[in-house]
């Protein structure tokens, strides 16, 4: 499975969001899945224990223009060591 599919899973209801899996696409924009501070929080953990990375502190703040291909970018630069 890749990276970017899983990180999707985690962003869906089958994870901590409230989205199923095919509306979490790329382009779409965190705040328009429902994410606020406190979900993208659970989000981060998830993505910590799942890929065994520490999410870059630089990387904590979501903002209105934080797209679902911005986390997986950030996850993907972390597996090459961050």
């Amino acid at each position: 499975m890749s990276i970017a599919k899983r990180i999707r899973e985690l962003m869906s209801v089958e994870g901590c969001g409230v989205f199923p899996v095919e509306e979490v696409r790329s382009d779409k924009l965190l705040f328009e899945l429902g994410f606020d501070s406190l979900r993208f929080m659970e989000l981060v953990v998830l993505i910590e224990e799942t890929f065994a990375i520490a999410f870059p502190d630089q990387l904590l703040e979501v903002g209105a223009t934080t797209k679902v291909s911005d986390i997986v970018s950030a996850v993907e630069g972390c597996l090459k060591g961050c």
